[in-house]
């Protein structure tokens, strides 16, 4: 590749990510247990002034902190959610550190070039291809383009997997952690060599392997604990659940005396602080990969109806990116959002929207406060549910949904 001079990144932003890495790569060992664990060859390509991208598995929030070691001593620029820079405190950290914003969910020409140019000037490049957090544990899907990109810049390849961050960090839970220990492991995946040889679709299969992940059985048997007796460490956890295994009805799992009850069946579980579920029962799955996996296989069989659709009551907020915007949601109307073999459908007083199944790489959501977000150039509609297992429902759905296609 021929190198570019036009991207200067500032000395401080250069000073500020050595400051967060060492500061955070401390924190998290004396609080986490934090260990990296490197590839030889990933040592060498750090000790290089060559660019290289450094690919991450996505189960939490929290992944970020091992991104961060993962590229230290060697500044990184990472691939960040547009969204993500006008969140307060955090946006101006991240506009600081010089991150390339990208909207999510949808095509971004003005970010692919900014990775481009990053590469083409000897920097690390950083993303999570996967996009957004995992709901159970698992690996999300992971766009073909990603290896087109990798195609198409030509550098050596590693990939990251963070052990325990999940549990840290579950994606029904806003704010804080809960304490416990992660890990994670930095490997080589493509030399230059390779990338030139190996077929865009050989690319995208070989990364698609190595980024695979379980967060429930990386952990099995090892000992990692999560939370105390003093701070619950499976408040909102029945947000993933909106089918129970035992009695199959929907919508009748809740939480009640640190148990996990079906309203309906009377089934109940508990949940240790190893993150298994404790039952009388073996046949039921002893972890949340296990039983959203079951929900997952209900959702195929449920869409195999070329009529089916599911339909939920929400309340809608809008929000416009720009250069000057704070991170906040405007209120927008109260209506219906539904999904069907066609694609995404709300509709309210003031607006409806259809949006083709075939354009929407996926959603993001969140599991405690029960919304989903869909992203489309730079406006970020907000839907708020019931119910924030039904935000887990629609995410499955959309995921087997384009399975079918």
């Amino acid at each position: 590749m021929e190198k570019e001079k036009t991207l200067k990144i500032s000395f401080f932003a250069k000073a500020l990510f050595a400051v967060a890495a060492v500061a955070l790569r401390i924190a998290s060992f004396i609080v986490l247990g934090f260990r990296l664990n490197i590839d030889p060859a990933v040592k060498k390509w750090k000790r290089s002034k060559k660019s290289f991208m450094i690919l991450s598995a996505h189960p939490s929030e929290v992944d970020a902190i091992v991104m961060l070691a993962a590229a230290f001593p060697r500044y990184a620029r990472f691939v960040v959610g547009a969204q993500q820079l006008y969140k307060g405190l955090q946006g101006k950290g991240l506009r600081a550190l010089e991150v390339i914003p990208k909207r999510q969910f949808t095509p971004d020409v003005a970010a692919v070039k900014e990775i481009i140019r990053t590469v083409r000037n000897g920097y690390v490049l950083g993303m999570m291809p996967e996009g957004r957090v995992s709901l159970d544990g698992t690996q999300n899907p992971i766009d073909s383009s990603t290896a087109k990109l990798i195609k198409k810049l030509g550098v050596p390849v590693a990939v990251l997997i963070p052990h325990g961050t999940y549990f840290v960090k579950p994606p029904y839970k806003a704010k804080g952690i809960h304490v416990g220990k992660i890990s994670g492991d930095l490997k080589a995946l493509f030399d230059e060599a390779d990338i030139k040889t190996l077929s865009g679709e050989e690319i995208e299969s070989r990364l698609c392997d190595a980024l695979k992940y379980n967060v429930s059985e990386d952990i099995r048997g090892k000992g990692y604990r999560y939370g105390s007796k003093s701070k619950p460490y499976m408040e909102n956890v029945s947000h993933l659940f909106y089918r129970c295994p035992a009695c199959g009805k929907l919508y009748t799992v809740k939480e009640k005396d640190n148990r996990l009850l079906c309203e309906s069946c009377g089934m109940e579980m508990g949940l240790t602080r190893e993150m298994f579920f404790t039952r009388k029962d073996e046949t039921l799955p002893d972890n949340i990969a296990a039983w959203n996996g079951l929900q997952i296989e209900f959702e195929h069989g449920y869409w195999t109806d070329a009529d089916a659709s599911i339909s939920f009551k929400a309340k809608k907020s809008v929000m416009t990116l720009g250069k000057d915007t704070d991170f906040t949601f405007a209120e927008n109307g109260n209506g219906t959002l539904s999904l069907d073999h066609d694609g995404l459908h709300y509709e309210d007083a003031e607006e409806k929207i259809d949006v083709p199944l075939s354009v929407i790489p996926g959603v993001s959501a969140d599991y405690e406060y029960g919304f989903i977000t869909y992203y489309h150039e730079d406006v970020i509609r907000r839907f708020y549910l019931e119910d924030p297992r039904m935000a887990a429902r629609f995410v499955n759905s959309l995921m087997v949904l384009k399975e079918l296609k």
